[in-house]
């Protein structure tokens, strides 16, 4: 092959590769710039019922509860009662051993009537000498004796009358009785334990508590205050009953705000048949303030701000349109619409954040 040949080959093989290598190169580039649409989740703007609660968290209290306990000293003879019994008022649950007790009862009542017997002759004595001395035959000096030895026979009368009366309640009261229908919730005190209440504590032979219906006390900060009032429906939840609402209602609220903490006492009251709600276990009360009917409304997750403008992003036709609105009322997951929207529009309202205008995008599958 001569030189001329040589050259005409070469020339001819780099006419035939170059075209070939840009045509790859090109559809790599267009592989790597095309640009796929954002997946967004969409909701259409509907009218509902719009409601607004305010939460608090307080613990279950019973209705009623006391410790039952003598109001005297005294060696415990008998506890009728048990933890988990229902009692009905006025049912008796524990004794305290009265030999004492009915002792001195005996002894004051035999005082009682050494008292009423002088008594019953200091009066003769004074009626007496009361004729004598209107016939001259006694002085005066002496029927003053007669009428001071009968005021303090008197005195010494109503005296140990009201020592028996003491001993004959103190023996009343050593038996205990229940003053509401309740359950008893604990015993405190064995049989032959000494029980002072002068020693305070407040501490009970048993605890006994009206379960029937229980009350939550509500710490409700000032703004609050005045949204609430008496007779409001609650929903109210705890915490060993997960899942379950419990209706309640509002049924006090203090006036004026504590010193320290600067809120206010607001109680619930909540039937609890069954006795399924326990005492002394936290709860979460629900208070609704607004229940509004066919408001028109969207997600709370579709609302975007832009400074002092509000806009949700409309999906149409495969683009995301911005679209500015007028709100009202919020709760802590819908908002109120009042203009700039209509019933039907698809929102997007997850996604949204960063979303360009006039962006492709699809509605992602569930």
């Amino acid at each position: 092959m001569n030189r001329f040949s040589l050259i005409f080959l070469l020339i001819f093989a780099a006419l035939t590769l170059v075209p070939s290598g840009g045509c790859s190169k090109q559809k790599e580039q267009k592989t790597v710039y095309e640009k796929k649409p954002t997946a967004v989740t969409v909701e259409k703007v509907t009218r509902g019922l719009f409601t607004r609660v305010l939460r608090y968290k307080g613990t279950v209290l019973p209705w009623q509860r006391a410790n039952i306990g003598p109001e005297v000293s005294g060696r415990i003879k008998r506890i009728l009662k048990k933890p988990g019994d229902t009692v009905q008022k006025n049912q008796l649950l524990a004794e305290l051993d009265t030999t004492t007790m009915e002792l001195r009862a005996k002894q004051a009542a035999a005082a009682v009537d050494v008292a009423n017997a002088a008594y019953k002759d200091a009066l003769l004595n004074y009626r007496r000498l009361e004729k004598l001395f209107q016939k001259t035959a006694v002085s005066r000096i002496q029927l003053e004796k007669a009428e001071l030895a009968l005021e303090s026979a008197e005195t010494q009368k109503k005296s140990a009358e009201a020592q028996l009366d003491v001993l004959e309640h103190d023996l009343k009261n050593s038996s205990m009785r229940a003053p509401f229908n309740g359950i008893i919730t604990s015993k405190n005190m064995e049989e032959g334990d000494v029980i002072n209440p002068m020693m305070g504590m407040n501490v009970g032979i048993v605890t006994l508590m009206d379960l029937s219906k229980v009350k939550i006390t509500l710490d409700v900060p000032s703004e609050d205050i005045e949204k609430i009032k008496i007779g409001q429906t609650c929903g109210v939840y705890v915490n060993t009953l997960p899942g379950e609402v419990f209706p309640g209602t509002v049924y006090s609220k203090n006036l004026a705000a504590d010193v320290v903490s600067k809120t206010f006492k607001v109680e619930v009251e909540v039937a609890n048949p069954g006795i399924k709600i326990k005492a002394g276990i936290f709860a979460e009360v629900e208070i609704e303030i607004l229940n509004a009917e066919n408001v028109l409304m969207l997600p709370l997750s579709a609302l975007l701000t832009d400074g002092d403008t509000e806009y949700v992003i409309l999906y149409r036709d495969g683009t995301a349109v911005y679209q500015t609105v007028k709100t009202g009322r919020k709760n802590d997951r819908f908002v109120e619409i009042l203009g700039g929207l209509d019933e039907g529009q698809s929102v997007v309202v997850e996604g949204n954040y960063d979303l360009k205008e006039n962006t492709s995008i699809i509605i992602k599958e569930n």
